[in-house]
């Protein structure tokens, strides 16, 4: 009986499938060899910063010094961009919304209030203050409302001359204005002649809880009563009782804290749209607050700002390349001998370079990492100087800025790198016999020159010139 093998049909179904197919020997072995060598050489690396530390402590301060210094600037300058929740709670304290009357005809507004448009051609903006009652009456039954308006500038007399002071009109007795400011001590302004100070101006003022402040015409006197903290504004601050400042100096733009029953929905919103009234509410759908968050905190940064960063890390990065490159040029004179076995032991030209490129990656490192941790933390406790003396307001949560925080990690190696890569060269053209001797690699032979072209001194010395001059005679010698 005759076995008959039955064909299989290419590309059939059935047909089995063999193993992928392995990567070539050829690459396998040159990838395992590179990989092996630069394990090998950062091995060195971390041997060497161990072995030198006093050349390892000064590079890693020249690198980690303008590191600690961008990351505290970064951690600093996100802690203090509110994000636009941050904001809303600001603004709000522990009302429901705020209002502000800008028209007489309906408004477009976005979800969070900051911007607004006219929904028609050629209407009117609001000239005229509003009051409390027509607030309330647009909210229904139920409802509370609280005005904090910006009043004039006020100049009181102090002990060095009169001091001008930013002035705020609101009654701190009402809980939803009292969300908006922080007391330190006293109580809040009820009457017309009291005021409430902030620290600043205590400071400026040199007074007391109780003392009289009168103002720079002698017109009229305040009584201090209050130390209150505003947020947004940490300089020179006086909170007025509303009944300090009459309704027909009010301002049209005034805010509105409200408190409702219930929650401020879409449909409210839209109601006081139509009567010219935006709307900041506490309650923003989340889809609505990712895409904000995304926009207005982290939005397309201005031309002239980026290209400033840009020039700083530019600066930054080559400041440390020229300050860290002469010291591992020294580390490589002092480690011939070392480089030298490493060239007797099989070692070529490119192992040699990735020998002290890896010094570069390791101090990178390491400086990258030591300047990024001191300097966030070194923001975090500088916290309370950089609110008060720099920003002049409150930060938000205690956060760091992570993309920024990668690139000057990213650069900073990059800079070890660099700083290491004229010297890598270096080590990788030197003369191993003069490695092993201890002595630097000889200078390359210069072209054969003759016996004629040395010429004799009268002290006895010879010299290189242009032209063939024989040899003086033995009695002209000196003796």
């Amino acid at each position: 009986m005759t076995l008959r093998r039955t064909p299989v049909t290419r590309g059939s179904v059935d047909a089995p499938v063999g193993p992928p197919t392995p990567l070539e020997p050829g690459r396998r072995r040159r990838f395992a060899e590179l990989t092996g060598s630069w394990r090998a050489a950062l091995r060195i690396a971390r041997r060497e910063s161990r072995r030198a530390r006093r050349r390892t402590a000064l590079v890693l301060a020249m690198i980690a010094l303008p590191v600690l210094v961008l990351a505290f600037l970064a951690a600093s300058y996100d802690m203090a961009e509110l994000t636009p929740r941050e904001q809303l709670d600001r603004r709000l304290g522990v009302a429901d919304a705020e209002l502000r009357w800008f028209a007489d005809a309906p408004v477009v507004q976005d979800e969070w209030g900051d911007t607004w448009y006219p929904r028609d051609d050629g209407q009117s903006a609001m000239s005229r203050p509003t009051t409390a009652d027509e607030v309330t009456a647009l909210l229904g039954p139920g409802s509370r409302v609280t005005e904090i308006r910006a009043g004039s500038p006020v100049t009181v007399r102090g002990p060095r001359g009169d001091e001008t002071l930013q002035a705020w009109i609101l009654d701190l007795t009402d809980p939803l204005a009292r969300g908006l400011v922080r007391f330190r001590s006293g109580r809040a302004p009820q009457q017309p002649g009291e005021v409430a100070l902030s620290p600043t101006a205590l400071r400026r003022l040199d007074g007391r809880l109780g003392e009289a402040v009168p103002t720079a015409d002698r017109t009229r006197t305040y009584t201090v009563v209050g130390v209150v903290e505003f947020p947004d504004d940490l300089g020179p601050v006086i909170a007025l009782h509303p009944a300090a400042v009459g309704r027909a100096d009010a301002q049209p733009d005034s805010r509105w804290l409200i408190d409702v029953p219930g929650t401020v929905d879409a449909a409210m919103v839209a109601r006081l749209n139509e009567r010219g009234v935006v709307v900041a509410r506490r309650h923003v759908p989340a889809s609505t607050t990712s895409t904000r968050s995304l926009i207005g905190y982290v939005g397309p940064a201005d031309a002239s700002d980026l290209s400033t960063m840009v020039l700083i890390v530019g600066l930054g990065l080559l400041e440390v390349v020229l300050l860290v490159g002469p010291a591992f040029a020294v580390g490589v004179r002092r480690r011939r001998r070392d480089l030298a076995l490493v060239a007797v032991a099989g070692g070529d030209a490119a192992h040699l370079r990735r020998v002290v490129l890896a010094d570069g990656v390791v101090l990178g490192v390491l400086g990258a990492a030591a300047g990024l941790l001191l300097g966030v933390g070194a923001a975090f406790a500088g916290r309370p100087l950089m609110e008060q003396y720099v920003f002049g307001a409150r930060f938000g949560a205690y956060r760091c800025w992570p993309l920024a925080l990668v690139v000057l990690g990213g650069v900073a190696v990059l800079a070890g790198v660099l700083a290491a890569l004229a010297p890598a060269w270096t080590a990788a053209r030197q003369d191993v016999m003069a490695g092993l001797a201890g002595r630097r690699t000889p200078p390359r032979p210069g072209p054969a020159r003759s016996s004629a072209d040395w010429r004799w001194s009268s002290a006895g010395r010879r010299s290189r010139r242009s032209g063939p001059v024989g040899r003086p005679p033995r009695s002209s010698w000196p003796v």
